[in-house]
């Protein structure tokens, strides 16, 4: 009921003003169960979006109809949103590139400019994640499932986890392997139910697949079922988005009954990647960090652990071993510190039910690539939005709506529970490798436009209650969302950039001498040619060369905590206590809805298999030597010396590049790339 609608913590009046009093609580969920059209459906085509919804619960209907902020929009500010971030990507290239021309002086100020802010980004990375390194070890010590059976029977009741698979083209070994992962965990035969998102072009062969995996592992959860993703419905992008819309209604429909009866806080909805290994501690990890905060906060929380890229880590080609390098950095340094950026949502997270069904969230948008991002955003949002819809509701009542304040009410919460996948690799060989690495790159840097959603998101946001009306808290948030995807997208491969031009114009010239000096006066001359062409650069021009070189403290760090991480992973530092010593007992089972349980039962013996497991295939947990970590430390400082800058072209400026061209030429309208897995 509106009375029973949440309440901004200290935000909003102690007696909210009730609206759509006969409505329940879970209406949003059986709206979109029932398929009705909602503007996040864009349905048409895709750049119209104009359906007349009105919002449930709090809010002010007077308004009209809620809009659905799209950049797919056929509308001024949309398009201007929509092409900024390829326009500030190619104004700088531009701007670097006639300083080269025209300026030497001006393209070494500018390229020691774009390095100094990478170089402060990356350091507060490396601080991070190194700090990150530990906080994961401590998590990994800790039996979650214990301290979640210790909790009153009440605290845990009602308790449900859905957990959606997206999935196309997948291996079937693969996936198989992904749900005996998931079974680890001490809830999946009480409360976790597994949803195979399907895409309905893998055809008669996908649906056999799917057929043949439920078959076999339908004894290890509470429940398993596959949805089938219609292709070339209007208005849809086909990808992980809209296939993980389509699979969260189909959820909804199947479980509708038995969602209007619970607290739509305490189910837990999770979207994880095919090849992704959760901690088999993790959902009850989320769960025990869930169940302590209040209803409030607990909705508007998304739950999001560390993914490593490492399952495969040792067979990828360098270029792609060193692009797992540098996510495992700023993944793990988002989550460790958020005290500046925020961290976003990537790849496998969580989030409750009352969150996805928001009538301002109304799950995944159909129509986008980025779909962690993306979703993240839309969520953060959505609670501004509400927050608006009260304010406005509260003036018109009371005349006053000060009591209100727009302030961040969305966060992503760590749960330092790793999260493991697999690097892109082909069987093909070592280029067909590197060919796939790169088709991957690009769909993730069509990731800028998400820049542009939030400028819309801002700009509808502050015209509609007014600027000034928004705290500068919350502008300051909202500035610093939009800093870290620019720093992403154009500061970082803008720099790569600029290093890549001003080396072949002052640096390459200078290479003939050095090597004439190898040739005809030896090591002592060079040496001596070098200190008097160091002490006659500017400080740009040394900032450059340090740069380049990637001597520094920092990058030592960089790959002392990459190390440290994979030589974990190595040794099983994490999976010490993946298996709880709780019991599994009734009371975690979901209540008072009828639907399959089981019994308490006793643990059946694991059987018996080879030596290497799931995380790191080939590779038997175990202590290693001290002379094997530090070869570890320098293979992977090798990676990060001789691939960095080349990691960087081949997947950020040049993918980056095609994505914002492709921006300016099409829009919104992405093509979806699937990456290849090792079989």
């Amino acid at each position: 009921m509106a009375s029973q609608a949440r309440q901004r913590k200290g935000k909003v009046p102690n007696n909210p003003p009730e609206i759509d009093v006969d409505l329940p609580e879970s209406a949003s969920v059986a709206r979109i169960a029932a398929g009705q059209p909602t503007p996040r459906s864009t349905l048409g085509s895709p750049l119209t979006s104009h359906a007349t919804y009105k919002r449930s619960g709090v809010g002010d209907l007077g308004a009209g109809p809620r809009r659905h902020i799209s950049l797919s929009q056929v509308e001024l500010l949309p398009w201007l949103c929509c092409m900024a971030p390829a326009i500030f990507l190619f104004a700088t290239y531009a701007f670097v590139f006639f300083s080269v021309i025209f300026s030497t002086f001006l393209a070494e100020l500018v390229t020691a400019l774009l390095t100094l802010i990478t170089w402060l980004w990356i350091s507060n990375l490396s601080l991070a994640s190194f700090a990150g390194v530990f906080k994961m070890r401590q998590a990994a010590a800790i039996d979650w499932h214990a301290k979640l059976h210790e909790m009153p029977l009440d605290a845990r009741a009602g308790l449900k986890h859905i957990v959606l698979l997206p999935n196309y083209m997948e291996a079937e070994k693969m996936l198989k392997e992904t749900l005996d992962n998931l079974a680890r965990s001490r809830l999946a035969k009480s409360c976790v139910h597994i949803v195979l998102a399907m895409e309905a072009r893998e055809g008669p062969a996908g649906r056999e697949k799917a057929e043949r995996i439920m078959a076999e592992k339908k004894h290890l959860f509470a429940d398993i079922f596959a949805t089938y993703h219609p292709q070339n419905l209007p208005g849809e992008v086909a990808g992980k988005s809209s296939n993980t819309q389509w699979a969260f209604r189909e959820a909804l429909r199947r479980y509708g009954a038995s969602l209007s009866k619970r607290d739509l806080s305490r189910v837990f909805l999770t979207v994880a990647d095919a090849d992704t290994l959760l901690h088999p501690q993790y959902l009850s990890a989320l769960t025990y960090q869930g169940l302590l905060m209040d209803k409030e906060e607990r909705s508007w929380t998304i739950w999001q652990p560390p993914v490593l890229l490492v399952r495969n880590i040792f067979s990828v080609p360098a270029l792609t071993r060193t692009s797992s390098h540098a996510a495992l950095i700023f993944e793990l340094a988002t989550l460790a510190s958020q005290h500046i950026f925020p961290a976003f949502a990537y790849s496998s997270y969580s989030m409750t039910l009352a969150l996805a069904s928001h009538p301002e969230v109304d799950g995944w948008d159909v129509d986008v690539i980025a779909e962690d991002h993306h979703m993240y955003c839309k969520c953060y949002f959505a609670a501004l939005w509400e927050l608006s819809h009260a304010k406005k509701e509260h003036e018109k009542q009371v005349g006053d709506g000060n009591e209100i304040q727009l302030v961040p009410q969305v966060k992503v919460q760590a749960v330092f529970c790793p999260a493991v996948s697999y690097l892109v690799e082909s069987t093909e060989g070592y280029t067909a490798s590197l060919f796939a690495r790169f088709q991957q790159a690009r769909r993730h840097t069509q990731g800028i436009v998400e820049l542009g959603y939030v400028f819309l998101q801002w700009f509808r946001l502050s015209s509609s209650i007014g600027f000034m009306k928004v705290p500068w808290r919350t502008h300051f948030s909202i500035s610093m969302i939009a800093a870290k995807m620019h720093t992403i997208h154009v500061i970082a491969v803008a720099q790569c950039f600029a290093l890549i031009l001003l080396s072949l114009t002052q640096l390459l010239p200078r290479a003939g001498r050095f090597a004439y000096w190898i040739w005809h006066g030896g090591f002592s001359e060079l040496f001596q040619e070098l200190s008097s062409s160091w002490s006659g650069m500017n400080g740009a021009e040394q900032a450059l060369l340090a740069a380049i070189s990637q001597i520094s403290g920092i990058m030592l760090l960089y790959a002392l905590t990459c190390a440290m991480v994979v030589a974990d992973m190595v040794e099983g530092t994490y999976y010490t206590n993946a298996d709880s010593k709780a019991p599994i007992t009734s009371a975690m089972h979901i209540n008072p809805v009828a639907e399959r349980q089981e019994e308490d039962e006793p643990e059946t013996p694991k059987e018996q298999g080879p030596p290497s497991r799931l995380e790191m295939p080939g590779l038997p947990e175990g202590r290693r030597s001290w002379l094997w970590r530090t070869g570890l430390f320098l293979y992977v400082y090798a990676d990060t010396m001789l691939s960095g800058y080349p990691a960087c072209c081949c997947w950020g400026m040049v993918p980056g590049m095609l994505a914002g061209w492709s921006l300016l030429r099409r829009g919104t309208d992405f093509e979806y790339i699937v990456a290849m897995k090792p079989e």
